[in-house]
């Protein structure tokens, strides 16, 4: 028999795309709200304090000058071209952002394109990295926007900042950047040591004027950015030699601080930390069995049964009762009802997903011992409103847990892998877009038709940021932190002496 290959119905073109979604499951949103609310000014994609002066003055800058949406756009990407090769020329670690492309496109002798939006500039978004600025710039009260135009915020951009950048603006308002040009204005790279926008910049990020904090001149923003600063202040100073966010995440997470440091005692929102850190492993855990999934699917030269997942994930974990796998896990309080590091105990390397359903089933416990704000912010509620369930979430897990308490945990590990299939095909749902030409498009790496599910790519398995590292990156530019632990003006500023 001669072998034949079926090509069509060239009559029937599929209707559905498929893109991948960023969120699967969508329990990342408690934490995300919560991280919003208690960073403003500071998002996962601003790193770097000389942007934030920059549009400091280029919004000063244009409403003197009454420049509209259009000229305000083209003068944002040339100055943000030229501290790209600013920094190019006189950076050595810590670069502006675009560099990389800026350096391919000088390469092959595109110069006058540079800043021209389309397929040879230095970044396809119509407005450049003010994108990732201009909400933190907006919270921050340097940058308003009017009819798509940069205009000055609540906190005037000070002279000595507009003097700073008003070589850059002159030359990108009237003509091209030469090597002569990024010589002489070396001062604005990313390293350039006390730069004038420096000083007004601390006083933004510290809610202070002149070094001095007077809270009846700041709004709540101010004092909620300022307290955060001070909070991870106090943890890299009290923990010299950790990484920002490990610091951080010790000294709210756990133990008596919130009680014992008088940095900390009172302040909700010290306590509001330290329910959005303890729920970020949960929301960790969550990603890293969907990405194990996805990837087990994938494995099975992509596509699997439902059989075939509830195989793989019941010979991942141990053959005993839930009620035994949990009376094998670490406290998650001491005995005075302070809480412990247990999930941090729980993952080895690599993680496991075993790992990861001790990780939820001690994030379920800690329903039993947070409270007031440190509860409130564990389930991403806000003051004094009431829980509200959500699909994963904790009261969820427990909920799973107290079903299965005496059945194996392969059967609970099951219920899981259902209970995500399910959530994902939510989610998948309520993201699906309907284009002007009636094609849907869904948003999701794992498919199901006719009882197989398919998998064309990875999921990520990284968690959500905290923006701690980005705080901390820019307290370091700021001057207010070392490789070491926080400087003397630091100490001053943040008033963190005792």
């Amino acid at each position: 028999m001669i072998p034949a290959e079926v090509d069509g119905p060239r009559w029937c073109e599929p209707g559905l795309d498929r893109r991948g979604g960023r969120y699967p499951l969508s329990v990342e949103a408690p934490v995300m709200s919560m991280v919003d609310t208690l960073v403003p000014g500071v998002s996962t994609l601003t790193r770097l304090v000389r942007y934030y002066a920059l549009y400091w003055a280029l919004a000063d800058h244009a409403e003197k000058r009454d420049l509209d949406a259009s000229a305000c756009q083209t003068l944002v990407r040339r100055t943000e071209v030229g501290l790209a090769r600013i920094s190019i020329g006189h950076d050595k670690d810590l670069f502006a952002h675009g560099t990389d492309t800026v350096k391919s496109l000088l390469r092959k002798g595109s110069t006058s394109s540079l800043a021209t939006p389309g397929r040879s500039s230095y970044s396809p978004r119509s407005w450049g990295f003010w994108s990732q600025y201009n909400g933190p710039s907006m919270a921050l009260g340097t940058v308003t926007v009017e009819a798509g135009a940069l205009r000055a915020g609540k906190h005037r951009c000070p002279d000595s900042v507009g003097r700073m950048f008003r070589p850059l603006i002159d030359l990108a308002t009237h003509e091209e950047m030469s090597d002569d040009d990024v010589d002489r204005l070396s001062a604005l790279a990313m390293e350039a040591p006390d730069t004038p926008d420096l000083p007004p910049l601390r006083d933004l990020f510290t809610a202070a004027r002149d070094g001095r904090h007077l809270p009846e001149e700041w709004s709540g923003d101010d004092h909620t950015r300022r307290a955060t600063l001070r909070f991870l202040a106090r943890a890299v100073q009290r923990m010299p030699g950790k990484a920002h966010v490990d610091a951080f995440r010790s000294y709210l997470a756990y133990g008596e601080t919130l009680d014992a440091d008088p940095v900390l005692i009172g302040d909700g929102r010290a306590q509001a930390w330290r329910g959005v850190l303890l729920r970020h492993h949960s929301v960790g855990a969550w990603r890293r069995l969907w990405a194990a999934l996805v990837q087990q699917v994938l494995d099975m030269s992509g596509t699997a049964t439902r059989d075939d997942i509830h195989e793989w994930i019941s010979a991942e974990v141990s053959d005993v009762t839930v009620r035994e796998f949990a009376r094998s896990l670490p406290p998650t309080v001491d005995q005075k009802g302070y809480p412990l590091p247990a999930e941090e105990s729980s993952l080895g390397e690599p993680v496991s997903p075993e790992a990861d359903l001790a990780v939820l089933l001690l994030g379920s416990q800690r329903l039993g011992h947070l409270k007031g704000r440190s509860l409130d912010a564990f389930l991403g509620r806000r003051r004094n409103s009431s829980a509200r369930g959500q699909f994963l979430d904790p009261n969820w897990v427990a909920f799973r847990r107290s079903e299965h308490e005496d059945r194996p945990l392969a059967e609970l590990a099951r219920a899981f892998v259902d209970d995500m299939i399910a959530q994902s095909r939510r989610v998948a749902l309520r993201k699906l877009r309907v284009g002007d030409d009636g094609r849907m498009t869904v948003f999701s790496k794992l498919h199901e038709r006719n009882g197989r599910y398919f998998a064309e790519q990875a999921e990520g398995a990284g968690n959500v940021g905290l923006r701690i590292h980005q705080l901390g990156a820019m307290a370091e530019q700021l001057g207010l932190f070392t490789a070491d632990g926080v400087t003397p003006l630091c100490t001053e500023l943040l008033e963190l002496a005792g």
